[in-house]
């Protein structure tokens, strides 16, 4: 059984796909060469089955997306970004766990 995937954003959407959707937005910024990005992804993409209606979930290529990269000062990858309201109000680098983006999210999609 197929999972809900990660949303792919782009420079052209990102505004409308991240800054204006009213759910909390979990932005997972990656690489295509990027190793440990997979993981983050990967637990990124499980994520989206349990927050389905709660928070929206995406992946946001930063070689195809200087623009936005540099606009939220992506130094290195993963760099995950949670938006709240058009704001970022969460900056996490490198690999997280699970039981930690749970515990994020859980606050998040009960506010």
């Amino acid at each position: 059984m197929a999972g809900k995937m990660l949303t792919d954003v782009t420079e052209q959407n990102f505004d409308e796909e991240v800054l204006k959707c009213e759910l909390p937005v979990f932005a997972c910024f990656t690489a295509r060469w990027c190793h440990t990005c997979y993981p983050t992804c990967l637990v990124s993409a499980e994520l989206t089955e349990e927050y389905n209606s709660r928070v929206k979930f995406v992946r946001v290529d930063v070689e195809e997306s200087p623009e936005t990269a540099e606009r939220y000062h992506i130094t290195a990858v993963p760099t995950i970004l949670v938006f709240q309201d058009s704001q970022e109000v969460k900056r996490l680098l490198s690999f997280q766990d699970r039981s930690y983006l749970t515990s994020i999210l859980d606050t998040l999609a009960a506010e």
